[in-house]
């Protein structure tokens, strides 16, 4: 019961998480044309677009990361996992989830703690708190842990599943 509300919770993040990077791709485009209508057609530039499509890129980054991660999508070359017993595959793809785990954690902490430290130092051409650069990191690296704890669950609720380490189809 409880890992089907958790399954739940995670679909919802996970379509949350690909919307929130759909919109930031539109905004990006939008902010960057922009920029280049008003330098190369109207020879007046803005100061404002480089800084927010620098955010724009450090949300989309780390909020697409924690969306490739529910899917299975990791960064990984699966060569050899795929020449593995299903055994050894399944005791590498857990170990590979509490390695994640442990390393998004330590990031999420770090990346609080820079939050934390900068916030009171606003961006040059916004004025907005530095520390909106730190909190992409922080909420990403939080989702990841997320869904690298919730395949965990999973392996040691359900051992005789074989654990998926292809990439997952739109849900």
């Amino acid at each position: 019961m409880a890992l089907r509300l958790l399954k739940t919770v995670q679909t919802a993040l996970g379509r949350a998480e690909e919307l929130l990077a759909i919109a930031l791709v539109v905004v990006l485009l939008a902010v960057v044309n922009l920029q280049i209508f008003a330098r190369y057609l109207f020879n007046h530039p803005f100061i404002w677009p480089e800084e927010v499509s620098r955010l724009v890129l450090v949300w989309m980054t780390f909020l697409g990361a924690a969306a490739l991660t529910r899917r299975g999508a990791d960064l990984a070359v699966d060569t050899f996992i795929e020449m593995m017993p299903p055994a050894v595959r399944r005791v590498t793809l857990i170990v590979r989830d509490l390695v994640l785990v442990a390393v998004f954690s330590l990031v999420a902490v770090q990346g609080y703690e820079f939050a934390r430290a900068v916030n009171t130092m606003p961006l040059v051409a916004t004025g907005w708190p530095t520390a909106m650069l730190a909190w992409p990191v922080i909420i990403g690296a939080s989702l990841t842990v997320f869904h690298c704890v919730l395949r965990l669950v999973e392996q040691f609720t359900n051992p005789s599943q074989e654990v998926p380490h292809t990439p997952k189809v739109l849900t």
